[in-house]
């Protein structure tokens, strides 16, 4: 199996668990998930390497695989970790228990953290596919802007290795 199979396979493992938790998320917090502008399009865009992608050098291949497998743990585990504290929402708005064990020792927003991290490995096949990491990144920006509002009125502050990312 080649890298760019793995890849696809790794992008679709991705947009099926994405999807998962979409749909086992109530329709009021689904409402306020933090979406990029031009959704539709974002997505029809992700979906472009599945068919067109470009010849990667094999060191450019590793990482771009290598980027989506940690990303994509790190997505998982931390959505385990939340649900098994019965804290999981893919709303910034939804009150839900803050962390500060497991990943979230180390990172503010792991699960944001890994779809960014899956995005733009994935996007190494195609380079166009950084218009959708960009607009992405904005929305996670303002989604942590507005968890960050909800935990200071509970005054809970989390700051993490990946907290430059956010502010």
């Amino acid at each position: 199996m080649n890298y760019l199979t793995l890849s696809r396979i790794l992008f679709i493992a991705m947009m099926i668990n994405d999807s998962i938790v979409m749909i086992r998320s109530a329709p009021e917090t689904r409402k306020n998930a933090p979406f990029p502008r031009f959704f539709p399009l974002s997505v029809l865009v992700l979906f472009v390497p599945i068919v067109f992608a470009i010849n990667l050098p094999e060191w450019l291949a590793v990482i771009a695989v290598t980027g989506q497998v940690v990303g994509l743990g790190l997505e998982i585990v931390g959505e385990i970790q939340l649900a098994r504290a019965s804290s999981f929402s893919v709303s910034p708005l939804t009150p839900v228990e803050p962390q500060s064990s497991g990943l979230y020792r180390f990172l503010e927003n792991p699960i944001y953290f890994g779809i960014l991290l899956q995005f733009a490995a994935w996007a190494l096949w195609m380079p166009l596919l950084f218009i959708t990491v960009a607009l992405q990144y904005e929305a996670f920006r303002q989604g942590v802007s507005a968890e960050r509002s909800e935990l200071a009125r509970a005054n809970f502050t989390l700051r993490r290795f990946d907290s430059v990312l956010w502010n």
